[in-house]
């Protein structure tokens, strides 16, 4: 038996739906922030104040004599 024009535009939009969500939850797990290291967690703040990601140079004193 045949499907009526409105079990078919039905059926078009939960296909276009499923794929939709199929798209977001593959997003979802490629974005996935967790299990990464404790060094992507680290923020360093500069001499200026601001919060950078990259550690401060460390200036060793020069010998004087």
């Amino acid at each position: 038996m045949a499907d009526s024009f409105f079990k078919k535009e039905n059926n078009k939009k939960k296909t276009l739906i499923k794929k939709q969500k199929a798209q977001k939850r593959q997003d979802r797990k490629t974005s996935n922030n967790k299990g990464k290291g404790f060094d992507s967690m680290i923020v360093y703040v500069d001499k200026n104040g601001h919060f950078t990601d990259t550690p401060p140079e460390i200036n060793k004193p020069e010998d004087k004599s």
